[in-house]
């Protein structure tokens, strides 16, 4: 079992996410229709629609609820995948590929669908997803992106420079897009919700109980843990970028890249006045991109790539995130900087989530590249689906190849992450 120890998880969003509700660990046999590994977005989405649907369920959670990426994260709901809609049609025909876009663009009317039928209290602002251009090519991509999006009746729209200010506050971007379909939360807050919602469902939810092995046996799937067994028809691992050795191979098909962020102490009134004054959440679209947000009481969160390789709350390894946070906002100097803290990023070759049927009866649903808010949720609707119905069609499953030299990812995405910095310096 994995006990946390230290404070890396502690983000921001646990000063305002209220009281956890208290779970068991799991001791001794249990029987399920389906068990989940993960209680994350992705696990505890899948668990509500599968109750919903009239399954039992068992959710198996290596730590506490929230503890990974789902309570780390920047908070931003996104609609959409990294691809553009042409990149999607072009990949997957016209029928899948525009079937795909509608889909993920509605992630977050599922999430705010499901904060509005549970009553989740998690700070929830449906005000729209900024993306601000890194330099001219990179403002180039965001017209193109809007363009596409308008064509298939999206709520977005292009922004000038001025209108960039307006909104943010900064004057460090020529442009960008407002996407009216997007919106931020207290993530801890939000997963915490789910599992609440879930548990209210009669999900049963066992926390401090990581998966050690998962076999199938006479047809049922076991999920053995330190002190108990889940016996259940059909298993899902929802893991993502912390996936570890419960499947052989699965935690190959992504690349977990570690990303950080920190805030500040609460604005002064006149700060706040003129900062994301409308409540967005915003993220550049430069190569190493960085992403910024305020919690509910006016805190300044600013996140990106750190300077560790490890998951860390050292002030000291997140010197290039207050640097860059001070360039973008230099009305902020002198706002001491209070919470540092960081997650794991499950990244993909492609940059699309997938989908594994790894045996009969078992699935996997990860990789969202940044966008797990809203993606992770509507993957575990999707992973539900998958169990009710293997015939559901509209999110195709990918064939199971792990990434090639995976085990040298790092020395890979070192070289890769220089490389980046360069260009962005030099090419913006």
């Amino acid at each position: 079992m994995l006990m946390v120890e230290n404070n890396e998880c502690d983000s921001v969003w646990k000063l305002t996410a209220g009281a956890e509700d208290s779970y068991p660990e799991l001791e001794g046999d249990t029987r399920s229709d389906v068990v989940i590994v993960g209680g994350g977005f992705c696990g505890l989405s899948a668990a509500i629609h599968l109750v919903e649907a009239g399954c039992s369920v068992a959710v198996l959670e290596a730590n506490v609820v929230g503890w990974g990426a789902s309570g780390r994260n920047g908070g931003q709901v996104i609609p959409g995948l990294k691809l553009d809609p042409d990149d999607l049609v072009s990949l997957y025909g016209p029928q899948q590929g525009e079937a795909l876009v509608d889909l993920t663009g509605k992630g977050p009317d599922l999430v705010f669908s499901l904060i509005d039928r549970y009553a989740i209290k998690c700070d929830a602002r449906r005000t729209g997803w900024i993306q601000l251009a890194a330099g001219p090519n990179r403002l180039k991509a965001i017209i193109s992106r809007v363009r596409q999006l308008q064509e298939r009746g999206a709520d977005i729209n292009s922004l000038d420079q001025k209108q960039v200010q307006q909104y943010t506050g900064s004057t460090g971007y020529i442009g960008g897009l407002i996407d009216a379909r997007g919106g931020n939360v207290n993530p801890l807050a939000y997963v915490r919700g789910l599992a609440k919602a879930a548990k209210a469902n009669n999900v049963e939810i066992y926390i401090q109980s990581r998966v050690a092995s998962l076999q199938q046996e006479s047809g049922l799937w076991i999920a053995h843990t330190q002190s108990g067994r889940v016996m259940a028809d059909k298993a899902l691992l929802c893991t993502n970028a912390y996936t570890d050795e419960v499947w052989p191979k699965l935690k190959r098909t992504v690349i977990p890249f570690v990303s950080g962020a920190v805030a500040t102490a609460p604005l002064p009134n006149d700060l706040r006045a003129n900062i994301l004054k409308e409540g967005q959440a915003a993220a550049d679209n430069s190569r190493l991109l960085s992403w910024f947000g305020l919690d509910r009481d006016g805190r300044l969160i600013f996140g990106g790539r750190t300077g560790s390789w490890s998951e860390t709350n050292n002030p000291s390894d997140y010197e290039n995130r207050v640097e860059r946070m001070h360039q973008v906002f230099p009305q902020v100097k002198g706002i001491p900087v209070e919470r540092y803290w960081s997650g794991k990023v499950a990244l993909t070759t492609d940059s699309l989530p997938h989908i594994y049927e790894l045996r009969k009866n078992l699935y996997a649903g990860l990789g969202f590249n940044g966008r797990g808010v809203a993606m992770a949720t509507l993957m575990g609707k999707l992973l539900a689906q998958r169990c009710i119905d293997a015939n559901q069609p509209v999110f195709p499953s990918s064939d199971f190849k792990p990434i090639p030299m995976h085990a040298l990812r790092k020395p890979l995405v070192q070289a890769v992450v220089h490389w980046k910095k360069v260009l962005d310096r030099v090419h913006p």
